[in-house]
Order: structure tokens, then sequence, then C-alpha cells
């Protein structure tokens, strides 16, 4: 039985595709950028839609108004471009250190990503306003606090003693650093008890139910997301330019963000950071398969991250919608 072109292929993924002033496509992988022409691109197109599919390359050759000869020359052309690899290029294991290696490859392309929405540039350029910066912090206060959710099912669902122990020091460090959210909400004029009564948006809830089924599914896949949201503390030069700038164009207090330095700080001093790595070096031999389901949830937070921003900007740009929300009232709502 012939193989099909699925079983001899894949795809790499495609983070972007820009089109180009006059003709063709420019596509942003994790590692580079690819430039198409217009008839390139559209035979990509093609290929790229039926690798998954059962078909053999004779047949997605027949498809395509090609001879099998042609096909091969085209899928090497876009191997050699990095659109395209080898199945059997894959290892069939590989070690917890190396996909370590992998995952910080591709976790800068991740956070350009995640940071791609429109919220960011609008805040940076003064297109935002005070309350859009409160109401993201009245949501990440939310979602910090809803870490006690998902944290303990981490420790729970993690079988290796020392795995286990890793996660649990993790929540011990963590549990209760949604106080200098709450400390830095206070200081921008919200009550204590108006923002701890404060429901969180639906896509908080979600962002903190995805972590909860990470930590069922996958002990690994839990820490890669952690990792992910770990990623942008490693210094101070990652994260105080959107902070300073904040501060000068909305007329924030240092008092609002200096609970936010102490606790980025003590990510640092507590080498959060490291922590995935750490996981991975008790971890000898982890099959393909695994590894690409682990690679896919850390992909998947990305995306839960900029649906999460999506619906900040639209719930708080809107100014006659309550701040911070309240709690569902049978007599309000």
């Amino acid at each position: 039985m012939a193989t099909t072109l699925g079983q001899e292929f894949g795809i790499r993924r495609v983070y972007d595709a820009t089109p180009k002033k006059g003709a063709g496509v420019s596509l942003r992988l994790s590692d580079r950028q690819v430039e198409l022409g217009t008839r390139e691109f559209d035979l990509y197109e093609k290929v790229s839609e039926r690798v998954p599919g059962i078909r053999s390359q004779k047949e997605v050759a027949a498809e395509l108004g090609m001879d099998q000869a042609g096909l091969g020359r085209l899928l090497a052309a876009l191997q050699s471009a990095g659109l395209v690899y080898r199945a059997d290029a894959v290892p069939a294991t590989l070690s917890g250190i190396e996909l370590h290696t992998l995952f910080n490859k591709i976790l800068p392309s991740w956070l350009d990503e995640a940071f791609s929405h429109p919220f960011w540039e609008r805040m940076t350029s003064g297109k935002g306003s005070r309350r859009m910066y409160s109401g993201w912090l009245i949501e990440l206060y939310h979602y910090t606090r809803n870490a006690n959710r998902h944290m303990p099912l981490s420790c729970a669902y993690a079988h290796e003693k020392a795995i286990k122990n890793m996660r649990a020091k993790h929540y011990a460090e963590e549990w209760n650093h949604y106080h200098y959210f709450l400390k830095a909400l206070k200081a921008l004029g919200f009550s204590e008890d108006s923002v701890i009564k404060s429901v969180p948006l639906p896509m908080s809830l979600a962002l903190s139910n995805f972590m909860r089924q990470a930590a069922r599914d996958d002990i690994l896949a839990y820490s890669i997301c952690s990792a992910v949201l770990e990623g942008t503390t490693v210094d101070r030069g990652a994260y105080n330019p959107y902070y300073e700038t904040c501060a000068k164009l909305y007329d924030l207090p240092a008092e609002s963000i200096a609970p936010i330095y102490a606790h980025l700080d003590l990510d640092v001093q507590y080498q959060h950071s490291d922590l995935f790595l750490d996981i991975l070096g008790k971890v000898d031999s982890i099959p393909a398969a695994r590894a690409g389901h682990i690679l896919d949830y850390g992909h998947q937070l990305i995306e839960h991250i900029w649906l999460w921003t999506d619906s900040i900007e639209k719930y708080y740009g809107v100014e006659s919608n309550p701040m911070p929300r309240p709690a569902f009232s049978k007599l309000l709502d």
C-alpha cells in the first residue's frame, strides 16, 4: 500500500502571512522569514492543505496538475525554504534537555505573536487610557488569584516525586501574589472590597481553565505553559518600558507601579524562569508524539493570551461598562 503524503512530510507552523507590495507573500516562521511569489504561494497553500490527508504523492501530484517528479521538486524546494520537513527526519525520542533547547528557540516567536495584539501598541503610543490600563491590571489580578485553581492540580497530577516537589515549591511561592496587583489597584483609587468582590472577564476564566486542563492532561504540558508565562520576567529590561511609558502617558502614581516591579523582581529572585529547565532535567526520554503535544499546549496558551488581551480591550474600552466588573445580580441583570 502506498504511503500518504502526510506520512512522508509535515508542515511547519506559519505565524503570519503578509502580502508583499506588488506580488507575493512574506511568511513568518519561528526562525525565519520566507518570501514566496504569487504562484509559489498558491502551490504552497495547495500542498499544505493536502499533507494532512490520506492521498499518496502520485494522487496529490495529479490533483495539482503535475507529474510525481514535479511534485517531488516542489516539495524539495519547500523543504529547502524551511516550510515543510520530512517525517523521517524527526527523531523518535528526545531528551528533556533537548526539548527545552527547542522551546527556547521557539519562545521568542511565540511571545511576538502573543504581544502582536493592537492593545499593546495602543497603550504605548498614547491612544489608550488610564481606564484601559486599570482594566488590564484588574484582569491580571484575577488571573493571578486564579492560580489557586490550577497550581494545586499541577501538584496533584505530577506523578514523579522530583517534579511533584518542584511544582509544589512553585505553588508555595506563588499562591498569594495576587495581593501585589490588589495593592497597585488600590493606589489607582479602587477600593479593596470592590476588587475582591468583582468577577473576571470570561476569557480570564478561560485562561485559568486552560491551565487546569493542561495540568490534568500532562504535567509537562502544564509546565511549558507556566514557562511561557514566566518568559517575560527574566530581567527588568523586558518589562520596564511598558510600565514606565504607561506611567508617563496616563499619569499613573509611582505607588501603582512599585508593587508590580516587586512581584516581577520576586519571580526573578525565585528563578521561576528556570523551572521548566529544572523539570525537564528530570526527564530522560520523551516520545516525539508527546513532545509535539507539549509544544502544542505552549502555542495554544499564546492564542489564549491573545484572545484574553482582545477581551480586555473590548470590555474596558467601553466607558459605560462597570469597572471593576460586579458579580451577577438578579435585581440589576
